[in-house]
């Protein structure tokens, strides 16, 4: 693993910028943007889910590009485009032009996120392959720890439309890291070689297995997004909580955040990945519960610590299950189309959650349901571990 340190290393940062910064601190000035505005939840759901139509519609192009590209190119150039994309959101006072430019960073964010996880997938040998995959989504906790610290600061000193300081400096950000990438992160020079194997995307739809990989991602694509966008806002709002406490149950999570793809990486290369998926979804619906439920603020520390402890590894695990049921030729396809429905669930998410509540006028019945749908994916990856456990018991 030593060898891969300083590989690691740019692939966390670029974790952190692009759909750390990018997306996952957004939930952070999310309440300020929202009274600057003068918009519903609904509307700031909205601007939420632009990012993630951008994402989508990148999701059917990554693929292709990663293959024509240099991977230092490819990811440095989108981060650069991203953070431009990030700072003329700080620009405009309008949510929908706010939003048609936040559809262009999840556009870029989306092709170095999953261009990373591609690439890592390609260079580290199998046997620590989850373990690898686990440490770089450490970037995303990094980001949250990071955001739930500055946004609450720069608040404190700029007291009108702080929400635009906290993004020009995320944006500033994302443009170092671009630069950081392009100077240090080394070339796939076996995904010629992967391409020339590789399964087509009709072969992949005939496949049971890419079926189960792709529900189980669309289910936490949906339920993950609701949690991110509007943890700090249903805490402020349920429990009268400042920023700065709200802040603090964000750090939190970020904190476990650096645990769980490590954790559950290394899990997964013991007792597999479905099996990881069960416990990894129990937590995340333990956790939406305590949200939904009428319980004492100080619960929210247990759904800040679950959530950040299992989220983050859904990705990586993801990843290994698209090279375990594919091999690794088809990695880049199979993972790149299962993302395209992962995000399909984020798009439903934030608007969804947002007419909600624009409904009920609380968020119990949003996590209810999501904490709902999470328990349908443990029980489903308990089925799946159980018939891949089958499948492999002949060969022993």
């Amino acid at each position: 693993m030593s060898k891969y340190t300083k590989t690691l290393m740019t692939s966390i940062l670029i974790i952190f910028a692009s759909i750390g910064l990018g997306r996952f601190s957004y939930g952070m000035i999310l309440p300020d943007l929202q009274n600057s505005l003068s918009i519903s939840t609904t509307q700031a759901g909205f601007v939420g889910t632009a990012n993630f139509i951008g994402y989508l519609i990148a999701i059917f192009f990554v693929s292709s590009i990663y293959k024509k590209y240099e991977t230092s190119t490819l990811i440095s150039i989108s981060l650069f485009l991203q953070a431009l994309s990030m700072f003329f959101m700080t620009v405009f006072s309008q949510y929908l032009i706010i939003s048609f430019f936040y559809t262009f960073s999840g556009f870029f964010a989306a092709i170095s996120n999953v261009s990373i996880m591609i690439y890592i997938a390609h260079i580290i040998p199998s046997h620590i392959k989850g373990k690898a995959l686990g440490i770089i989504v450490t970037g995303i906790g990094f980001s949250i720890i990071f955001s739930g610290f500055v946004v609450p600061q720069i608040e404190n000193y700029i007291s009108n439309q702080a929400w635009r300081s906290s993004w020009l400096l995320f944006a500033v950000l994302v443009f170092l890291i671009a630069i950081f990438v392009k100077l240090n992160l080394s070339n796939d020079s076996s995904k010629h070689t992967h391409s020339s194997k590789a399964k087509t995307s009709k072969e992949l739809f005939q496949s049971l297995n890419f079926y189960k990989i792709a529900l189980l991602y669309l289910l936490f694509g949906i339920t993950y997004v609701v949690y991110v966008t509007f943890f700090v806002t249903a805490s402020i709002e349920k429990y009268n909580i400042s920023t700065y406490e709200a802040g603090y149950f964000w750090s939190i999570l970020g904190t476990m955040s650096l645990l769980s793809g490590p954790f559950f990486g290394y899990l997964s290369d013991k007792i597999g990945a479905y099996k990881t998926f069960v416990i990894i979804y129990i937590c995340l619906s333990i956790s939406y519960l305590i949200i939904a439920l009428d319980l004492d603020s100080s619960f929210l520390w247990i759904s800040a610590i679950l959530f950040g402890l299992s989220a983050w590894a859904v990705p990586s695990l993801i990843t290994v299950l698209s090279t375990q049921e594919f091999a690794i030729q088809n990695t880049a396809k199979v993972f790149s189309l299962a993302t395209l429905v992962f995000a399909s669930g984020q798009i439903i998410g934030p608007i969804g959650a947002g007419y909600l509540y624009d409904i009920y006028e609380n968020f119990s019945n949003v996590f209810l349901l999501c904490a709902l749908l999470t328990c349908i994916a443990a029980l489903l990856s308990l089925i799946f571990s159980r018939r891949a456990y089958k499948k492999e018991e002949p060969l022993r």
